[in-house]
């Protein structure tokens, strides 16, 4: 039986900017960050940039990270609602990105 991969993904500091731009907008710029921040990119594509390799080596591809995104976007709206913390978000991804591979 192939044993389960386990990926521990390193964190971030929580991106305080995005937050707070999020929450001092008008209602009409928000509806567009919560696109924004569903889409992912803005913290995806630097996370892959910064973390590539060691998910490679980990078994985690770009289509892997951004499907996991896709699950859990709504948490990082939360978070930048003020909802939820940075690490409870992270968390779902995590989890998340580890029940796809599994």
């Amino acid at each position: 039986m192939k044993a389960l991969i386990k990926v521990k993904l390193p964190r971030v500091k929580e991106p305080l900017y995005m937050k707070k731009q999020y929450q001092s907008c008008s209602l009409e710029e928000r509806k567009i960050l919560r696109i924004v921040i569903k889409q992912g990119t803005w913290f995806t594509k630097p996370y892959w940039d910064a973390f590539k390799d060691y998910l490679k080596s980990q078994g985690v591809s770009w289509q892997l990270l951004m499907e996991a995104w896709g699950w859990v976007n709504h948490y990082f709206v939360q978070w930048a609602e003020g909802i939820i913390s940075w690490e409870e978000a992270f968390d779902r991804l995590e989890i998340v990105l580890n029940n796809i591979i599994r």
